[in-house]
């Protein structure tokens, strides 16, 4: 009898095991799902400018005025966020008919450090207040593989939309 449960033990263990490896939801098959899309949407969306060495890809629609934000600042934005893949809306503080609710506030900080995903983060160290950018933001800097609920699955590209509202100088 304990044979006969050790088989059966290790034939759902083997096939368990066979149907993972295939999975085609595996860690490996999302990032490159990832990546393709990515490519996809700069080819299609005719993006000319070279990303930083982290990925993150800036692109200026109006130029702020002022110092430009650095670590130690205290920014208010006003944002949009949208998953790459879909492009559904996924977080905002600014509605459809632009109406803006509270801005979100956080203190920039040096690589890894911050309250907001990397991405964003580093973003706003090219801005000045009043700045209006956009920045396609790949998971390696954003959620990665865990993403972020249902809403943000793992090595989901974002696209944010930014405007910087308020600039609060550190003691640099």
């Amino acid at each position: 009898m304990t044979t006969l449960k050790n088989s059966v033990l290790f034939l759902i263990v083997g096939a368990i095991l066979s149907l993972t490896a295939c999975d085609d939801n595996s860690l490996g098959k999302l990032r490159e799902r990832e990546l393709d899309l990515l490519d996809k949407y700069i080819k299609d969306n005719n993006i000319t400018v070279k990303p930083t060495s982290s990925g993150l890809y800036y692109i200026e629609v109006q130029k702020g005025t002022g110092d430009t934000i650095k670590a130690g600042d205290v920014v208010d934005i006003y944002y949009k966020t949208y998953r790459l893949r879909d492009s559904a809306l996924v977080d905002f503080n600014i509605n459809e008919k632009g109406h803006f609710y509270d801005p979100l506030r956080f203190t920039v900080t040096p690589p890894n450090g911050s309250s907001v995903v990397e991405g964003l983060n580093e973003g706003v160290k090219f801005m000045q207040l009043g700045t209006v950018a956009h920045m396609i933001v790949p998971s390696q800097i954003g959620y990665g593989q865990n993403g972020a609920g249902a809403s943000i699955p793992a090595f989901s590209t974002l696209l944010f939309e930014v405007r910087i509202h308020k600039v609060i100088k550190g003691s640099n």
